[in-house]
């Protein structure tokens, strides 16, 4: 009997040898048993021998334990069950022939969320729940099972034996596994939005003593997708403002860690907000580490050694869990870049969602529309709005980076042809930073890969032509250009190597369709029957368009290299030439037999017709089909009414031929576009480079849109911790008012050295709370670079922007709104410095009016002598605030008391309030709470009884 070894399906994660005897998977150990005994009992017992000693010489020769024939899974579910308990929290996608399937409870729980029919598939014992769908609609089920159930994916792949026999072994094996944070070049990436994995190295059993804020963590996150990769030290306090600030889409702790559910805050409360993310956990894999960077082993040793211990444990996690979840992939990366928060102006996760920056909350959703990040976005790559939206999570303090920016979009600004120009060319560009990750990964058309990325840098030559035109015109630009086009060095043998070798003739007309690729995506492998039921989605034109496409790429072979690339092919070709030649002998001898029988016939040659691969087909009547089947009585494969497909001798024999050739071809071309593939490979440090140089100039020229757009000025930075604005103005609002031909009221703010504190009161509707924003966003345009939203402007660096804005439970987390309203505040008084700016909207209205009064005034008195921060405090309490402060002999100097102004006008209804949201000195009166109740719809009778109650508590003294 014949053992056969196999090293695949099962155990595959744990290295160990799978043995089969008969088709039936054995332990190793129990294979050696067999192997000394020299013999191996045949799976075919004879039925006839029931004596007890034949029955325990069975059980020797293959002692199952508890198992027998008739509890036992077959030897095919066997394996799948291995397969899927060998992938905890992973949802295993088998490949079956031309289907992916689930199988036991994966395929009961997540068949229905896939609207996946559950079928049961029966043994001889065992009904197995299974669900499946074709192997061409992986992304979509990927893309539900990631996005919208949240779960990873372990996608196994079957492999044939080399060997075709009757009894071959089908091997599986984890090709990857996707998960949230790990995608690469799946079609649902939003590629405006960059997909950080985010790894977590928190101190050896910290969890077994008491919490210390200060306690040192390591972060680092990267984006596989752009090859994007940074590492933070932090602290325990800082880590989750950290993670609001990158918005992971994954987050990896270490598996020490799994038992204590961080997540749940039971060890630090601050750790509950994990809850809101992708959580992994993962034992690393430590593996020498200097390899996977593209550079010099001596220059990455000499980086690596500056990271701190835990930022090089994150290091680690991270390409560890890459190297699990892309086994057949050898990533090239970037050293990462280490994230300093001394350098960035720094707000945490509250401050973040309170002004709005990349996503608003609307009806418990969140969306992108009407946030600050599509507010100002004028970038045209998806690169450029990617490095966009980092700027503004992340702003910066350093004045001489920022004035460089500012210059930047100030020759922009002032040449309206060069920004056009650019920016034009910048659109052509495309995302080709994502077809060079698909090349390190291996994953997609390495052709269209290749394709893009020629394309990319020869547009960007041309970019770079621009630019150098304008520096050689112009002495101001040449100054601000110079520097930036000495660093901007494209590769330009790439483009060379990459246009002389592809094939551009047959390359450009595989895109000449017109048929969308999301539809051949969707069409895959289906039938022209199946086709035809896609009328209802996709229009007869576009099907046809399709269909005959497809006629047209069956009339000739289409190849990738250019046929004279060398010898070798350049003789390929020409062979194949001939044997091309012969089949066109043979195609117009069989037109001419069919002609003398029928003119009216057609003929033509098909690769693939249904289970007959290259043969003649030939359609017509029936009558003329009779006759042709009479003619080519020997040489006829198949037959149906009004076609039959002729395959002769000769036909046979040259197709055989032309078959060796292409796979020959094909093979050396396989090797040409290898070593194109490397060639360009070599250059990944200098297009990353040069990537990062063009959402540069992307972002600055969209600074300079934005300015001329939004009548925005350059702000000037001042050494003092000062706030001065003239004219300023929300930029989000002001944009929401244009669209409806409404003017913004601007507003001046006079923060400095002589009054750090204004306190605003004014009724509701009175817009305190808009302009308190704007002053921060203000702030954040000025520290990306951008000009601002005033007439004049001029700032002290910001290191911290704190705010305490909105009233609302935070279910969540289990907050009260008042304790909500008390963690920000704490947070405030806690960490602002006298270089911090603090925005704080009616602090103390979430409990009693006395006991949120004293709240009020303690936060005030704390903010203006500890805290000596920039502070705008909004408050409806400016009366009793001022009484208070006099009261305790508080020094008044550094505090201004401003209101929004209401005007009062008569008509024939009466007294009517008129909101004027422009701010006047002084302190408001009342908050007119019944006038803007009125203006909502308050019923009268209500409006009444609310006045009477009003009158009475004017009276008494409680």
């Amino acid at each position: 009997m014949m053992v056969r070894l196999f090293s695949g399906c099962i155990g595959v994660l744990k290295r160990r040898p799978c043995y089969f005897v008969s088709g039936r998977p054995i332990s190793a150990q129990i294979f050696r048993s067999f192997a000394t005994r020299g013999s191996l009992n045949s799976s075919k017992r004879n039925q006839d021998d029931t004596s007890s000693e034949a029955k325990d010489l069975q059980l020797q020769s293959w002692d199952r334990g508890g198992r027998t024939s008739q509890n036992s899974l077959t030897p095919l579910y066997s394996s799948m069950k291995n397969l899927i308990e060998a992938n905890p929290g992973c949802v295993c996608l088998i490949q079956v022939g031309s289907f992916y399937e689930l199988y036991f409870e994966q395929a009961e729980e997540f068949g229905p969320r896939l609207g996946l029919k559950v079928a049961t598939r029966k043994t001889s014992n065992h009904s197995i729940p299974m669900a499946g769908f074709p192997v061409h609609q992986l992304q979509k089920f990927v893309k539900i099972l990631v996005q919208d159930c949240g779960t990873s994916i372990a996608i196994i792949d079957q492999f044939n034996s080399l060997q075709k026999t009757s009894d071959s072994l089908i091997h599986r094996k984890i090709s990857r596994i996707v998960s949230p944070g790990t995608l690469v070049d799946e079609s649902f990436l939003n590629y405006n939005q960059n997909n950080f994995l985010v790894t977590i190295a928190l101190p050896a059993n910290c969890t077994k003593y008491p919490p210390n804020p200060d306690d040192e963590v390591g972060l680092s996150w990267i984006d596989l997708s752009v090859g994007e990769f940074y590492v933070q030290q932090t602290t325990l306090k800082d880590l989750i403002a950290d993670l609001s600030r990158i918005s992971p889409s994954e987050v990896l702790i270490s598996k020490e860690f799994m038992d204590d559910d961080l997540s749940s805050g039971a060890w630090y409360p601050p750790l509950n907000e994990l809850r809101k993310y992708f959580i992994r956990y993962h034992k690393t894999n430590y593996s020498n580490t200097k390899l996977h960077f593209k550079a010099s082993p001596q220059e990455v040793r000499k980086k690596l050694e500056d990271f701190t211990q835990k930022e090089t444990m994150a290091i680690h996690m991270a390409i560890s869990y890459i190297k699990v979840n892309l086994p057949e992939s050898d990533p090239v990366l970037d050293v990462p870049v280490r994230y300093w928060n001394q350098k960035y102006l720094q707000m945490d996760s509250r401050t973040r969602e309170a002004l709005e920056l990349t996503e608003r909350s609307t009806g418990g959703r969140s969306s992108t529309i009407g946030s600050f990040l599509s507010t100002i976005r004028r970038t045209v790559t998806p690169s450029g709005t990617r490095l966009l939206t980092q700027w503004i999570k992340s702003p910066i303090v350093d004045t001489e980076e920022l004035v460089r920016r500012q210059d930047f979009v100030e020759v922009f600004k002032e040449n309206n042809s060069l920004t056009t120009t650019v920016r034009f060319q910048l659109g052509r560009v495309g995302d080709f930073i994502r077809s060079l990750q698909r090349l390190i990964f291996n994953t997609g058309d390495m052709l269209y890969n290749l394709q893009a990325v020629s394309e990319g840098l020869s547009r960007l030559q041309e970019l770079k032509q621009i630019l150098e035109n304008e520096a050689k015109s112009s002495k101001s630009s040449a100054k601000i250009l110079g520097p930036f086009l000495a660093e901007f060095d494209i590769p330009g043998q790439i483009v060379t190597k990459i246009t002389n070798t592809l094939n551009w003739e047959d390359i450009d007309g595989t895109n000449d369709s017109g048929f969308s690729e999301t539809i051949l995506e969707d069409i895959g492998e289906d039938s022209e029957e199946d086709i035809s039921n896609t009328s209802n989605s996709y229009s007869n034109k576009s099907i046809e368009k399709y269909r005959e496409k497809n006629d047209k790429l069956e009339a000739r072979l289409l190849f990738s290299v250019r046929k004279d690339y060398n010898s070798s092919l350049k003789q390929a070709h020409e062979r194949l030439s001939h044997h091309l030649a012969c089949e066109s002998t043979i195609l117009s001898q069989i037109k001419q037999q069919t002609g003398a029988i029928d003119p009216k016939l057609n003929v033509i040659k098909k690769q693939q017709h249904g289970r007959f691969n290259n043969v003649i087909l030939i359609s017509g009547k029936i009558k003329s089909i009779d006759q042709v089947v009479k003619a080519f009585a020997d040489s006829i494969c198949d037959q149906k009414k009004t076609s039959v497909l002729v395959r002769s001798v000769d036909w046979n024999t040259i197709q055989s031929s032309i078959e060796q050739e292409v796979e020959y071809i094909r093979h050396l071309e396989n090797g040409i576009l290898q070593e194109l593939r490397q060639e360009v490979l070599q250059n990944v440090l200098n297009i990353r480079a040069i990537s990062r140089l063009v959402d540069y100039l992307d972002v600055t020229s969209s600074f300079a849109v934005l300015a001329e757009d939004s009548n925005l000025a350059r702000p000037k930075f001042m050494k003092a911790p000062v706030l001065k604005v003239s004219e300023g103005r929300h930029i989000v609002v002001e944009s929401g008012l244009r669209s409806a031909s409404e003017m913004f009221t601007p507003n001046d703010t006079m923060i400095g050295v002589n009054d750090t504190l204004w306190v605003i009161t004014g009724p509701n509707m009175g817009g305190k709370s808009t302009y308190l924003r704007q002053n921060a966003l203000i702030v954040i345009l000025a520290q990306i670079g951008s000009f601002v939203p005033a007439s004049k402007a001029s700032l002290g660096i910001v290191d911290r922007i704190f705010t305490r804005i909105g009233a609302s439970d935070d279910l969540f987390s289990d907050l009260s709104t008042f304790m909500v309203e008390m963690v920000e505040t704490s947070n405030i008084l806690n960490s602002a410095t006298s270089r911090s700016l603090a925005i704080v909207d009616e602090v103390g209205r979430g409990t009693s009016g006395k006991e949120g009064l004293a709240i009020a005034y303690a936060t005030l008195l704390a903010l203006l002598t500890k805290n000596k921060c920039r502070t705008l405090f909004a408050t409806h309490f400016g009366k009793e605030l001022y009484n208070l402060m006099k009261e305790e002999n508080i020094k008044l100097n550094q505090i201004r008391f401003f209101r929004t102004k209401v005007v009062n006008r008569k008509d024939v209804n009466g007294d009517k309030i008129i909101i004027d949201h422009a701010l006047e000195e002084g302190i408001s009166d009342r908050s007119f709470a019944l006038e803007v109740a009125q203006a909502a719809g308050f019923p009268k009778s209500a409006l009444a009884d609310a006045q009477r109650a009003l009158n009475i508590i004017d009276k008494k003294s409680w």
